[in-house]
């Protein structure tokens, strides 16, 4: 559910859309619920390994919150799996811009004078969040070139505060970009995740999540690609 109405958008023959909100595009899509499980079920199992606790690198509360970072083995038997969204994104971009050069420019790395070549997607990073009543994440941005979150569990009741309070939106992922010029314009981007739900988006794109007031565990999934 998107919260701003007539976003302009192109849906491909998948069901995927790719969002313009602004100039910045951002892929929204669904995974399957049996790897949204599969995912929630190799997570639970990092939280007795202090190894991989990653709560140290992030900006949000750590006493509500714990990041995990998934094993290297782990994500070597997803990556195919994510990739196939990373080129779902790539044909809706080219065949909504109507344009193949911009993908080709962003996977082009320069390897000397005037000498490039195409990279390939990888898979850098890959993270569960489980988070808690009042837990947030300020606005940032990611590493990589491509950034993304799968929604894994999101209690109803989280958006049912939000209805009655109309605070923050509470919940919600917010996407930002640019600077706002006059009252005549937004420059912030919220949506309203639901579970298997996934959106794919340029790493630099500045993002945040409000703390919510239902007292209810939400787990996402979040990682970021290179090319290489």
């Amino acid at each position: 559910m998107n919260n701003i109405k007539n976003t302009p958008n192109f849906t491909s023959e998948e069901g995927d859309q790719i969002l313009f909100p602004f100039s910045p595009p951002i892929f929204k899509t669904e995974v399957d619920p049996s790897f949204t499980k599969e995912l929630v079920t190799e997570g639970r199992k990092l939280t007795n390994d202090i190894g991989y606790d990653q709560n140290h690198r992030l900006a949000t509360r750590h006493d509500l919150s714990r990041t995990w970072h998934y094993k290297n083995d782990y994500l070597n038997k997803v990556e195919p799996y994510l990739k196939t969204y990373v080129e779902r994104f790539f044909n809706s971009i080219t065949n909504a811009m109507n344009t193949p050069d911009m993908v080709n420019s962003f996977l082009s790395i320069q390897e000397d004078r005037m000498k490039f070549r195409k990279g390939n997607i990888k898979l850098d990073n890959l993270f569960i969040n489980f988070n808690k009543k009042d837990d947030f994440n300020p606005p940032h941005t990611h590493t990589g070139v491509l950034s993304f979150v799968i929604f894994c569990k999101i209690p109803d009741g989280i958006f049912k505060d939000h209805n009655e309070l109309n605070a923050m939106r509470e919940g919600e992922l917010h996407f930002s970009y640019g600077d706002t010029i006059t009252k005549l314009m937004k420059n912030t981007y919220p949506v309203r995740p639901y579970e298997n739900s996934m959106y794919i988006f340029p790493n630099e794109l500045r993002h945040y999540v409000p703390g919510y007031s239902y007292d209810a565990e939400r787990i996402s999934v979040s990682g970021n690609f290179l090319v290489v």
